[in-house]
């Protein structure tokens, strides 16, 4: 996974694994506590460039931070041995993007786990496909299938609105606004993450960002952006509608490992460096009946 422009000013440190000090958990330096979050939060993500996500207990022991109950399980399935180096990259939002160097000195990717690379050269027979998908759900359902994930709405857009962000990524300043004070920016103070809600519609090939929270937050958007989900890591392509509305493609991918149904939720929180979103957070809420 190559370094994009946007990362560089994210802050970072470094540690060398051994397994004496570091099978169980992992203390990050005190120097980095400055970015980090006060009070801490209970867990962390760790990416990796494998395209894996693991969930581990994040906790302050005698003022530093250490990577405890998930950790040993990050470390076992990347197959890390004495001497390797490790980076941490921190998005400002309880993610660490985790690069292992091997003895060698070289970057090595292990853990791997499928994604899906996308180009505007397929776009079009993807819409072909999808459209198949959706077609084909109201046979599906009349043969009994439970499982049946897409079903044709009426509008043929996807329909959002805006939504709260969790208030575990934020803080309150004196005025008792609510903000977030990004790492690796000293003393700026900015919006929490700007959030929306969407629901599966009949174009679930890509990802409308609805208009009203682009020009609220005056966001602007990576030609990639990376998705986030339960299962991992996948990438979209920057689209633009005629009339100048965002959209990133990929979506039916997230749609489709996530088994999404009418009913259910999607909560969509948009990771941004100075206002350029890279990174798209999901959050699924099963609907009822």
């Amino acid at each position: 996974m190559s370094e994009s422009e946007e990362d560089v000013d994210l802050p970072r440190f470094f540690k060398v694994f051994l397994s004496e000090t570091a099978s169980v958990s992992m203390a990050i330096p005190m120097s980095f506590n400055e970015h980090l979050e006060d009070p801490l939060p209970q867990t962390a993500k760790l990416q990796g460039i494998g395209g894996g996500v693991w969930t581990v207990s994040f906790k302050k022991i005698r003022d530093c931070a250490y990577f405890t109950s998930g950790w040993s399980k990050f470390a076992e399935d990347h197959e890390l041995k004495d001497g390797e180096f490790l980076t941490f990259v921190y998005d400002g939002s309880h993610t660490f993007e985790v690069s292992v160097f091997g003895r060698s000195g070289c970057k090595e990717i292990r853990a791997e786990v499928e994604t899906v690379e996308l180009s505007d050269a397929n776009s079009d027979k993807e819409e072909e496909e999808d459209s198949s998908v959706v077609a084909d759900s109201n046979e599906e359902e009349d043969e009994g299938d439970d499982d049946s994930s897409f079903i044709a709405g009426e509008d043929d857009e996807v329909s959002q609105s805006l939504s709260h962000v969790d208030s575990d990524d934020t803080v309150s300043n004196a005025e008792g606004e609510i903000v977030l004070v990004v790492a690796g920016f000293s003393n700026l103070e900015v919006e929490s993450n700007p959030c929306f809600t969407t629901t599966l519609k009949n174009r679930i090939y890509e990802l409308l960002i609805p208009a009203n929270v682009v020009k609220e937050h005056g966001l602007t958007f990576c030609d990639r952006i990376k998705y986030i989900d339960g299962e991992g890591i996948m990438h979209g392509a920057k689209g633009k509608w005629s009339d100048d509305r965002i959209c990133f493609k990929g979506w039916d991918r997230i749609c489709r490992r996530n088994r999404l149904k009418e009913r259910d939720t999607v909560h969509c929180e948009m990771l941004h460096i100075r206002k350029k979103v890279h990174t798209i957070k999901i959050t699924v809420t099963r609907g009822r009946g």
